[in-house]
Protein backbone atom coordinates (compact mmCIF):
# COMPACT_ATOMS: atom_id res chain seq x y z
CA UNK A 1 0.00 0.00 0.00
CA UNK A 2 0.71 3.50 -0.97
CA UNK A 3 1.04 6.12 1.65
CA UNK A 4 1.11 9.80 0.03
CA UNK A 5 2.05 11.29 3.23
CA UNK A 6 5.17 9.74 3.58
CA UNK A 7 5.55 8.46 -0.07
CA UNK A 8 6.55 5.11 0.63
CA UNK A 9 5.22 1.89 0.52
CA UNK A 10 3.78 -0.40 3.45
CA UNK A 11 2.95 -4.02 3.49
CA UNK A 12 -0.86 -3.90 4.12
CA UNK A 13 -0.90 -7.31 5.98
CA UNK A 14 2.45 -6.80 8.09
CA UNK A 15 2.33 -2.72 8.02
CA UNK A 16 6.48 -2.77 7.84
CA UNK A 17 7.77 -0.47 5.38
CA UNK A 18 9.46 -2.19 2.25
CA UNK A 19 12.56 -1.43 1.65
CA UNK A 20 14.75 -1.42 -2.09
CA UNK A 21 15.45 -4.14 -4.05
CA UNK A 22 12.72 -6.66 -1.95
CA UNK A 23 10.86 -9.10 -3.39
CA UNK A 24 7.65 -9.13 -2.50
CA UNK A 25 3.93 -10.83 -3.66
CA UNK A 26 1.52 -8.14 -5.20
CA UNK A 27 -2.30 -8.37 -7.14
CA UNK A 28 -1.74 -8.27 -11.21
CA UNK A 29 -3.84 -7.42 -13.66
CA UNK A 30 -5.03 -9.84 -15.49
CA UNK A 31 -4.97 -11.43 -18.75
CA UNK A 32 -1.39 -10.59 -18.35
CA UNK A 33 0.40 -9.00 -21.76
CA UNK A 34 2.90 -11.74 -22.94
CA UNK A 35 5.63 -9.06 -22.91
CA UNK A 36 5.03 -8.19 -19.75
CA UNK A 37 7.43 -7.77 -17.32
CA UNK A 38 8.11 -9.08 -13.90
CA UNK A 39 9.41 -6.02 -12.35
CA UNK A 40 7.02 -3.49 -12.07
CA UNK A 41 8.16 0.37 -11.59
CA UNK A 42 7.99 2.64 -8.30
CA UNK A 43 5.28 4.64 -10.08
CA UNK A 44 3.24 1.66 -11.63
CA UNK A 45 2.66 0.32 -8.02
CA UNK A 46 1.95 3.92 -6.45
CA UNK A 47 -0.89 4.48 -9.22
CA UNK A 48 -2.33 1.26 -8.47
CA UNK A 49 -2.21 1.27 -5.31
CA UNK A 50 -2.54 -2.88 -5.43
CA UNK A 51 -2.06 -5.08 -1.99
CA UNK A 52 1.17 -5.97 -1.45
CA UNK A 53 2.37 -8.53 0.98
CA UNK A 54 6.23 -9.75 2.17
CA UNK A 55 7.51 -13.05 1.55
CA UNK A 56 6.84 -13.83 5.33
CA UNK A 57 3.30 -13.04 5.40
CA UNK A 58 2.52 -14.37 1.88
CA UNK A 59 4.25 -18.02 3.52
CA UNK A 60 1.63 -18.45 6.47
CA UNK A 61 -1.24 -17.12 4.14
CA UNK A 62 -0.27 -19.54 1.87
CA UNK A 63 0.37 -22.76 4.30
CA UNK A 64 -2.64 -21.57 6.20
CA UNK A 65 -5.64 -24.26 6.19
CA UNK A 66 -9.29 -22.84 5.80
Amino acid sequence: MFNNATKEFHYDNCGKMIQTGEKVWTKWNFPPKSSATQLKSRKELEFENAPILCLNCAEKLISKTF
